[in-house]
């Protein structure tokens, strides 16, 4: 068995003591086998097959970004409108219609360069309604882990005809999506059932959808509660909030991951935590679209798992995890001044938290032996972080740091980033075809009638 010693670091565990070390990690295979004073007696005298300095760096678990559309990182600027509804009715829906399988897989990379160079380990992808298998393959190839589905749109006013499925074809091809991917890439991937919203999916595919996710055990992932637009036009439809109808139609359960839950009352999130449902924030998506401010210590108090997300490159623009913990743990202040989420909160929302959020904190979000080797190096020389950020490494996080700061991501004990050069992907082949593919999405959505 190959082991990798990452050594003379500053140990950021993430673990239920909050532990903060300095020394070394040791990963054998792709599990972190020791950590701390441990390493010298799990070692046993031998050498490790490979050694990385971590001197002058936090090593932490890798960002879990909990809710993503790679499907969109070619839309990027292309979509300004600063209204939930609009933006997707004007502008994403006829985009993502437009999609190929070659522009589909263009827009998976950029994002995934993105991604990884910024420490992000795992992520859960809304995917689109087209090509799906071809978000699979470039999530594979990619190394990164996942969370991923077929985006499920059956019905709703503006949906464009390229993007509606009948609920029997979708999820058809959702049990052979399953069949496919859930599991590949040594157990990295997993298959997720992915209704929108509720305005975009009849009963019958929720239905289907929530059947499908329990027989399984598959994670339902789908938007709830973003905007004041979509919560009334949600209501004239089935008469209740999202959360509500989802109560009463028995879609909630510990399976249900929610993005965005800006506007959830008591009682919804009361409803959400007897269910074990978990919610995702999305704050630069919400700031964006001027959709609203989640009240994330309501959540935190109710008990809600919970976990954090970049959304899409359409509305955030940037699929960037520290800097969506800086905004995270700043919209916070404004929430709730008396009671804002301290910094350890918020690394928590992008690490711990946002693996249980998924249904993956047994195997990462913390470093603890036995757990999945899916860690970044975070390089702790910049001025920008001076003159003491190994003091308080949790504020150094959350309000100073930037992704350019990563010198490794790691996952499986792989790497896949390692100072400025990815193991997986080409940067400039991938920025290559990302703007022949943009250039040629664009010529389809102009001459659609």
């Amino acid at each position: 068995m190959s082991t990798t010693l990452i050594h003379s670091g500053t140990l950021v565990c993430m673990d239920d003591a909050w532990r903060v070390l300095r020394g070394d990690l040791l990963i054998r295979d792709a599990r972190i086998a020791a950590l701390g004073d441990n390493v010298p007696a799990a070692l046993a005298g031998r050498e490790p097959d490979h050694r990385i300095d971590a001197a002058g760096a936090l090593v932490l678990p890798g960002f879990v970004q909990g809710h993503l559309h790679l499907c969109q990182t070619l839309f990027r600027g292309l979509a300004e409108q600063a209204d939930l509804l609009r933006w997707l009715r004007e502008s994403i829906w006829p985009l993502e219609a437009a999609h190929e399988p070659a522009s589909l897989a263009a827009s998976a990379q950029l994002g995934l360069l993105e991604l990884i160079a910024s420490g992000v380990t795992c992520i859960n992808d809304m995917g689109t309604v087209r090509h799906t298998e071809v978000l699979g393959e470039t999530i594979e190839a990619s190394g990164i882990r996942a969370l991923f589905g077929k985006a499920l749109m059956d019905s709703g006013d503006g949906v464009p005809a390229a993007l509606r499925d009948t609920s029997a074809a979708a999820l058809d091809e959702c049990h052979a999506l399953v069949h496919r991917f859930h599991g590949a890439g040594a157990g990295r991937l997993s298959v997720t059932l992915a209704p929108r919203f509720i305005l975009s999916c009849s009963d019958g595919l929720w239905e289907g959808a929530a059947a499908l996710a329990a027989s399984g055990g598959h994670i339902l992932h789908t938007h709830l509660a973003e905007s004041p637009a979509e919560g009334r036009e949600v209501e004239q439809v089935v008469g209740a909030t999202a959360a509500r109808h989802f109560a009463a139609r028995g879609v909630l359960s510990s399976r249900f991951v929610g993005a965005h839950g800006v506007w959830l009352d008591d009682d919804e999130l009361r409803t959400l935590q007897h269910h074990d449902a978990a919610l995702v924030h999305c704050p630069g998506s919400n700031l964006k679209l001027g959709s609203g401010i989640a009240h994330v210590r309501a959540w935190c108090d109710a008990g809600i798992r919970r976990g954090l997300g970049s959304d899409g490159a359409a509305c955030n623009n940037r699929l960037d995890a520290l800097h969506e913990m800086a905004l995270a743990g700043s919209v916070a202040r404004v929430r709730d001044a008396a009671r804002p989420l301290a910094p350890r909160e918020v690394v928590a929302l992008a690490t711990c938290e946002g693996a249980r959020a998924l249904g993956l904190g047994d195997q990462i979000g913390s470093l603890a032996p036995g757990k999945a080797a899916d860690l970044v190096v975070l390089d702790l020389g910049g001025v920008h972080l001076g003159p003491e950020p190994e003091a308080d490494p949790y504020t150094t996080l959350v309000h100073a740091a930037r992704a350019t700061d990563v010198r490794l991501t790691m996952v499986d004990g792989r790497i896949l980033y390692r100072d400025g050069r990815w193991s997986t992907l080409d940067p400039d082949a991938v920025r290559r075809e990302a703007r022949q593919e943009r250039r040629g999405l664009l010529r389809r959505v102009e001459a659609r009638p």
